[in-house]
């Protein structure tokens, strides 16, 4: 990647912040080193992460985003009518000052009635949430330091019981080539806790590996979700055919998590 430009580059109370230009992908968000969306290809991952979980659920009204301090999975989620609270917890409030200053292409979400910021660790304050959810999009960091525990039992545990009846989770599930261990008790674990849990991918060209996948938990099938009309807006990476080939697994795969 070729930088022009750094234009924020600070430490935070919780991590290394920067910001950058990038010749070919636009502006760039790296926390501790690791690119966590740019201008250009951050569509693959905001529209999977959020609109598979929301189109399984019958007319979503609540939704929680952990961690989504840039404004990405906030604006997709906002497009839905039925959508009247959509909290986000974002540990770091310099995550979500920078977007806002240097992400114009979002719209700024966080300006929506309908939006709220808590600005806290999310497994404390899943501890004793004030709501329930119809959905909820876990759109962490990598388990590494402070977001380690988001990937526990423990958490996992706290969304299943902060979720509404008939809800649905998506969870950023890391890579399947170097991240097998990981996603596979991911999802024997979740399949503990709901009936449909299941494992799709997207691509994302400036991630490891060039893409990422997602952890899909509820007792809702996400079939549900082919057939229901998008919100109003563009979708610039998903489509029904997408929709349905992200859950598609590569064989070596799906024998590492049925095995």
């Amino acid at each position: 990647m070729h930088v022009k430009k750094v234009l924020v580059d600070e430490q935070t109370p919780y991590q290394h912040l920067q910001l950058v230009e990038a010749e070919f992908f636009g502006k760039v968000l790296i926390l501790d080193g690791i690119i966590q969306l740019t201008e250009y290809d951050n569509a693959g991952y905001h529209e999977m992460i959020t609109h598979v979980p929301m189109l399984a659920v019958e007319d979503p009204r609540t939704v929680l985003i952990v961690g989504g301090g840039d404004g990405g999975s906030l604006q997709q989620v906002l497009r839905y009518p039925s959508v009247e609270r959509a909290v986000v917890c974002e540990l770091d409030r310099r995550v979500v000052e920078v977007s806002r200053e240097h992400f114009p292409g979002f719209g700024d979400p966080f300006s929506d009635p309908r939006a709220e910021v808590v600005f806290q660790d999310a497994f404390t304050y899943l501890e004793n949430p004030p709501h329930t959810f119809d959905v909820i999009v876990s759109d962490t960091t990598d388990p590494i330091g402070p977001a380690e525990r988001l990937f526990s039992p423990d958490f996992f545990r706290r969304l299943a019981a902060a979720l509404n009846p008939g809800g649905a989770i998506a969870i950023q599930s890391e890579q399947m080539f170097f991240d097998q261990a990981l996603i596979r008790d991911i999802y024997r674990f979740a399949k503990t806790l709901f009936r449909s849990p299941a494992y799709y991918y997207t691509l994302v060209p400036t991630y490891p590996g060039g893409g990422i996948g997602f952890m899909y938990m509820s007792d809702v099938p996400w079939t549900n979700g082919l057939n229901k009309p998008y919100p109003p807006g563009q979708m610039n990476y998903l489509n029904p055919e997408v929709h349905r080939a992200a859950f598609a697994l590569p064989e070596f795969f799906r024998r590492i998590l049925e095995g």
